[in-house]
């Protein structure tokens, strides 16, 4: 005959080191663990987060929780769980430990990364920055490689393991590694240089060596400009920050000058007159322009030479041509109403009798 087992004789068999209704324990603390660790996360913390999305240091806490995954509430429920079993010293050491690193390494990258996004958020804000500048998401992604990386070696030598030869390897390799792509460690770090230095940004044009066009996109390792005639210049980045460039985009105004030639022929007393005609010329493009000087320069091979110097109230080189196109007619006309001549080449051969 078979003996009759009781429900409490059945919970108290031990199985493992621990009876029956441990095991129970464990399972029932551990789903209800995990059914309020999801509650938490999906309700309360959603709440509290459109309520204080206008706080941003309070919104990063909550929010950084908020990316925390299931699996890893899984896992502590599971450790916490594990406190109703009788575990042999070994194994609750080791659990203990892996833990203690997860824990670590995951909530220090959660939090860490949000924080990175975060301050990089309010710099962009800050500096008036676009939310996909490339440099911008190779500094961050750069930033939270670092601190991931930092995070698994200090859980590795929490677990005991020494890293200094990890560590030391990885300086002799990243040496080894550095020496290989020195090129193009050189035009990223030329890269870091154009992006904080700001010699010039997207949209301004400059001039390279005798090289001209508009600075289009400033990438990783290279920089492309749209020079005039509209092919594209690609140039390396080291490259641009090892040259003299002339930036013409941070200009607030351009310089003009004008070089005049007038006849031999023209009386002294008109020649008097020139610089107060240009003045008034000139005077006239106010809005545009502002006159600075005019005067008689040189007497040439034939003709009497004037310089004229003006300056266009704008960085823009079609306002700078429409201005000065104007002047030009202008100055045209009323030497024409004064019946001064403009000079060209001539030469004069005078014939003797013998």
């Amino acid at each position: 005959m078979l003996e009759k087992i009781t429900e409490s004789e059945l919970l108290q068999k031990e199985y493992f080191g621990n009876i029956i209704a441990d095991y129970i324990s464990f399972v029932v603390l551990f789903f209800v663990l995990l059914v309020t660790f999801f509650l938490l996360k999906q309700f309360i913390l959603k709440k509290i987060e459109d309520k204080v999305k206008g706080q941003k240091m309070i919104f990063f806490l909550i929010d950084s929780f908020d990316k925390v995954s299931i699996y890893f509430y899984s896992f502590v429920s599971l450790y916490i769980s594990s406190f109703s079993l009788n575990i042999p010293e070994f194994l609750s050491d080791g659990l203990y430990f892996i833990f203690l690193g997860w824990t670590f390494y995951y909530l220090v990258g959660i939090f860490g990364s949000k924080f990175i996004d975060l301050s990089f958020d309010i710099y962009i804000q800050k500096k008036k920055k676009k939310k996909d500048d490339p440099m911008i998401r190779i500094i961050k992604r750069t930033a939270k490689a670092t601190l991931w990386l930092i995070a698994v070696l200090v859980v590795i030598s929490s677990m005991g393991i020494n890293i200094t030869a990890l560590v030391a390897g990885m300086g002799v390799g990243g040496i080894a590694i550095a020496f290989a792509l020195q090129q193009i460690l050189g035009d990223l770090f030329s890269s870091f240089s154009i992006y904080f230095d700001k010699p010039f940004t997207e949209g301004d044009y400059v001039v390279v060596d005798d090289k001209g066009g508009v600075v289009e996109k400033i990438g990783i390792k290279s920089t492309r400009i749209r020079a005039l005639q509209g092919e594209e210049m690609v140039f390396s980045n080291k490259e641009l920050t090892s040259k003299r460039v002339h930036n013409f985009g941070t200009m607030k105004e351009r310089r003009g000058d004008l070089k005049l030639g007038i006849v031999y022929d023209t009386p002294a007393k008109k020649m008097e007159k020139i610089p107060k005609i240009i003045e008034k010329v000139l005077k006239k493009e106010k809005e545009l322009a502002t006159f600075d000087r005019a005067h008689f320069s040189s007497f040439g091979d034939f003709s009497l030479n004037y310089e004229v110097v003006y300056f266009v109230n704008s960085a823009d080189y079609s306002v700078y041509m429409d201005v000065k196109q104007r002047i030009l007619l202008n100055i045209k006309k009323e030497f024409e109403k004064e019946e001064i001549h403009f000079a060209y080449p001539t030469s004069k051969i005078y014939l003797s009798k013998q």
